[in-house]
């Protein structure tokens, strides 16, 4: 294990662009994990690690993980408590961070199955919402998510942690042509469904997914796409009393993913 005092250290800087710039992990093809089970979750999943970096008192509180992490990656490093807080994306970080090659992404919607179930996420902003529905995705059973180029990226610092780790393990695709890619989705006999707030679309409790399915929900503030609407031959919605007009991205995905799931049998 190398010792590393310098906030200056090559390394450290690579972590923190890692941390706080997404072209960066883009460019790269690398992400950076923080905390311990998040750390392990990754290698536990296959994801191949590079450089593990953790303090003294990581080290003593979370040995078993230290250890582990130390075996899947190629650098082990250990780091001040200055470090760490200069490199964290917490308020009060474990003081373990992992720096990974990014988990593969596919481009090439054909390869969706004609009977899954898929979530389709149109240019959400907020990482948070994002990792929160792969996390509630992962624990339903979907069968893969897909974003839009203009989504936060699932591998996001706050991303990851908001989804426990499921982009290690829930297959991801991503589109730069949401609208035709449910065309040709329709074309196959699948269902992409695009969600609307609107009393004239199908209530989504009383709908039947008995076969591949594919829900569109949209950015938190500007819903769907009218292009993305006007591709998809259903409109679902979630029926809402009280004055409330609309719902957080994550709490109606899981909803919808909910009822996706209930009676569905793969």
């Amino acid at each position: 294990m190398t010792k590393i005092t310098s906030r200056d250290n090559p390394a450290v800087r690579r972590a923190f662009r890692l941390m706080t710039d997404a072209r960066e992990r883009r460019k790269s093809g690398l992400i950076i994990c923080e905390g311990a089970r998040l750390c392990c979750d990754a290698v536990e999943s296959g994801v191949e690690g590079r450089e593990v970096f953790c303090t003294q008192s990581a080290i003593k509180k979370y040995p078993e993980h230290v250890k582990k992490l130390s075996e899947h990656s190629k650098a082990v490093y250990e780091i001040t408590e200055e470090i760490a807080a200069k490199i964290g994306d917490t308020s009060s970080t474990q003081g373990i961070f992992l720096i990974a090659e990014m988990p593969r992404v596919e481009n090439d919607l054909e390869k969706l199955k004609p009977t899954g179930q898929y979530v389709l996420l149109e240019n959400l902003q907020d990482p948070s919402n994002v990792g929160s529905i792969f996390r509630t995705a992962e624990a339903l059973g979907i069968d893969g998510i897909i974003l839009t180029n203009g989504c936060a990226s699932c591998f996001a610092p706050k991303a990851l942690r908001a989804g426990m780790g499921a982009m290690f393990r829930i297959p991801i695709f991503q589109t730069s042509d949401a609208a035709g890619d449910m065309l040709k989705a329709a074309e196959k006999n699948m269902r992409p469904m695009a969600t609307v707030p609107s009393k004239n679309a199908s209530d989504v409790t009383a709908i039947k997914f008995f076969r591949g399915a594919i829900m569109c929900i949209g950015n938190e503030g500007n819903g769907l796409t009218d292009e993305l609407i006007s591709a998809c031959p259903e409109r679902v919605t979630i029926p809402m009393n009280g004055r409330a007009e609309s719902l957080n991205a994550a709490t109606a995905a899981a909803i919808l993913m909910w009822e996706m799931m209930r009676s569905y049998k793969k």
